[in-house]
């Protein structure tokens, strides 16, 4: 077996023809590296719902759900909408078993409206839209867009898009 696979290769090397395997690396960004500063401040201090930043259609990142010491990181986004508007949130990432992220919208007393708790490259909530349900055009008025880990102890670099139509 060994012999018919030398008389192959020779017989490749011999027409001109060659084979080159790279195992170095891969093109996609490694999810498991470490966030730069300006990722991890990104539009901080946003880790409570009391502390939410102001978001416009223009802040698109890059963010980053950092790893910390004792408690995980959470990014909230204050939205707000002047007219009764239809909307939609999206956070974009490279998904692995270890960095999942997860997207809620809430109204200002807390109330849940949508949240995105997929298993992907990103996670999208539309208002109005059926999957995941979100009831609307949403009135006019401040919300809360939250970005988490998937599951405790997940981070992850991500950008973040908005549409909003009147």
């Amino acid at each position: 077996m060994l012999r018919e696979c030398a008389c192959a290769l020779a017989a490749i090397a011999m027409s001109g023809c060659s084979l080159i395997l790279d195992f170095s690396g891969s093109t996609e960004p490694d999810v498991d590296a470490a966030f730069t500063q300006a990722e991890c401040d990104f539009k901080e201090p946003n880790d409570t719902r009391d502390t939410a930043i102001a978001l416009a259609v223009t802040d698109v990142g890059p963010a980053a759900i950092c790893p910390k010491m004792s408690v995980d990181d959470h990014d909230f986004y204050r939205i707000t909408l002047p007219t009764s508007s239809s909307v939609s949130f999206k956070i974009t990432y490279f998904f692995s078993s270890n960095s999942d992220l997860d997207l809620q919208l809430t109204n200002m007393a807390g109330d849940v409206l949508s949240s995105s708790r997929g298993f992907d490259n990103d996670e999208i909530i539309v208002c109005p839209g059926a999957s995941p349900p979100c009831t609307g055009p949403l009135a006019p008025g401040d919300y809360i867009l939250e970005v988490l880990p998937g599951q405790p102890g997940m981070a992850n670099r991500y950008d973040i898009s908005i549409g909003v139509v009147p």
